[in-house]
């Protein structure tokens, strides 16, 4: 029988995408993924076709929330027709694609869904800011609300 895995870290990854960093009170609301592709753990969701629904980033449609965790999703992602959790207020860990700052700002790129504290073409994340500072593209705490 082949080896399959030989080498072994010593410690976990400190962070996972959509993690929920505390037990602070945050709001988090179930809706339909309904996106064929899916919706990934720490990425944005906007409101989808109906009331109860979300997609992934989309250029002209309201914010609803950041996708949480959930490590029962067989496929790292909530995929079509799942229950995705959705976080609307709360800290969660999130992929930052710049360099940020603890209290700048929270942008996202409409089109891509892309999170960074950049002004310029992208989407404003009202009552949204960083939590934890990057010095360079990776995760960061997310505070929203």
């Amino acid at each position: 029988m082949p080896t399959i895995q030989s080498t072994y870290a010593a410690q976990h990854a400190r962070w996972s995408e959509g993690m929920v960093l505390d037990m602070e009170p945050s709001v988090v609301v179930s809706r339909l993924c309904e996106d064929a592709e899916g919706i990934g753990f720490g990425k944005v969701a906007v409101q989808g076709t109906a009331d109860n629904q979300v997609v992934d980033s989309e250029a002209t449609v309201k914010f609803c929330g950041i996708a949480v965790l959930d490590e029962t999703q067989p496929f790292g992602k909530y995929e079509q027709y799942a229950t995705a959790a959705i976080m609307k207020k709360g800290l969660i860990v999130v992929q930052a694609s710049v360099a940020v700052a603890v209290g700048d700002p929270v942008y996202y790129v409409p089109a891509t869904g892309v999170l960074t504290n950049v002004s310029t073409s992208n989407t404003l994340i009202a009552n949204a800011q960083w939590d934890t500072s990057t010095s360079g593209a990776g995760l960061a705490a997310l505070r929203l609300g």
